[in-house]
């Protein structure tokens, strides 16, 4: 195993005495683990302290359950302690759920994207302990893709359980001064401590932690993953797949009336930086176009320090629709019902999608972003913490 550079927020809180004979409820699942690949909850009960419930994300708190599938309550097999899902019929705990605690503790990875669900699940229980008058503890862990601010930010009416609180698409702050924001910039009222990391560096990206890649959801399997969910998330606004059911999801995308040759042409006169791609044919077994063949094209980071995933999905985005006018269609798959497109709700707003459809692309929008960039970064730098 690499040198453990940074110390984890896990290790610090076992540390503490002073949280011993509270009782402690945990919002976490299998990221939760430390530098040595112990899970906390185990750690937590070994060091002494009192864990009587136990909070699970999206996924799961075994991270194992599909993508957007409901996660019903369960009890944990070996400590016999009750364990209540987040993510399906109920995504704020309960007056009954956090009955009784002293302490409400969150210790899970993030991805640093907004689209990312954990986040939400923060922002809520914190909003439901502030309520109820119960200290909130965040365990940090590094920003994967270290403190850059990228992309829009949320505006209002388009706040969804994929993007809110107005935060910018690639927002830059490790979850710890995540929680900071919100509990400010919210006026939340959270009883909040950030039990902080320890030989970190903002500008950090998690292979440079020491650490190994802790895989925070079934697909995001590594960080090259991570970083083109920056922008490859948006083709969940759109009919083509993205790979989803295959064992590289946000690294494909196609449909099955695509010809990649001509894709593969189309996307090179862009000359995008930091990536390198190839034609690529594929069959989902799950998600979109599940056990379909999609043809298009495969991507792989070459220099994440000049990528622009964002940039390149809009322009991908925008070709394709271009060049197959007929077969391209915006998703309305998860907010058909009232009239919005998934597009818009990733994006943060119509504005994007309607130029799109004028034909531009992502050189019309950067000066805007920018601009939302530039005031999100300086708006959060009271809540940062290294």
């Amino acid at each position: 195993m690499s040198e453990l550079k940074v110390k984890l927020g896990i290790d610090g809180f076992l540390e503490r005495e002073d949280f011993k004979g509270k009782r402690l409820g945990l919002l976490t699942n299998s990221t939760g683990i430390n530098g040595r690949l112990k899970q906390n909850i185990d750690l937590i009960v070994s060091s002494g302290f009192d864990l009587v419930k136990l909070f699970g994300p999206e996924h799961g708190i075994s991270g194992a359950a599909p993508d957007g599938v409901g996660v019903g309550n369960a009890v944990d097999p070996r400590y016999g302690i009750p364990v209540y899902s987040l993510f399906g019929e109920i995504y704020r705990p309960t007056e009954e759920m956090l009955s009784d605690l002293d302490l409400f503790v969150y210790d899970i990875q993030d991805v640093g994207l907004r689209f990312y669900t954990y986040i939400y699940s923060l922002a809520y229980s914190m909003e439901e302990c502030a309520r109820r008058g119960i200290k909130v503890i965040v365990l940090d862990r590094p920003n994967p893709l270290s403190c850059k601010v990228e992309g829009p930010t949320i505006k209002k009416g388009f706040e969804t359980f994929v993007g809110g609180y107005g935060l910018a698409l690639r927002y830059g702050l490790t979850v710890g001064e995540l929680a900071r924001y919100y509990n400010a910039a919210f006026n939340m009222g959270a009883d909040l401590e950030v039990v902080p990391m320890e030989n970190y560096d903002r500008n950090m990206y998690f292979d440079e932690t020491g650490h190994l890649w802790n895989t925070p959801s079934p697909n995001i399997p590594s960080f090259e993953h991570a970083l083109l969910y920056t922008g490859f998330c948006l083709f969940e606004g759109t009919n083509l797949s993205l790979g989803r059911g295959t064992v590289h999801p946000f690294k494909y995308i196609g449909a099955p009336w695509i010809d990649p040759e001509l894709l593969y042409k189309e996307v090179s006169r862009l000359n995008p930086p930091g990536v390198a791609f190839r034609e690529r044919s594929f069959i989902p077994s799950a998600f979109r176009l599940s056990n379909r063949a999609c043809h298009g094209l495969e991507f792989f980071v070459t220099d994440r320090k000049r990528i622009e995933p964002l940039e390149l999905a809009i322009d991908i985005i925008s070709t394709v629709r271009r060049v197959y006018p007929e077969e391209f269609q915006w998703d309305l798959q998860y907010h058909g019902a009232d009239g919005r497109y998934h597009f818009d709700l990733l994006m943060g707003e119509s504005l994007y999608r309607k130029k799109i459809e004028e034909g531009a692309a992502s050189k019309d929008f950067v000066a805007i972003w920018t601009d939302e960039e530039r005031n999100f970064e300086e708006f959060i730098k009271p809540f940062r913490i290294y």
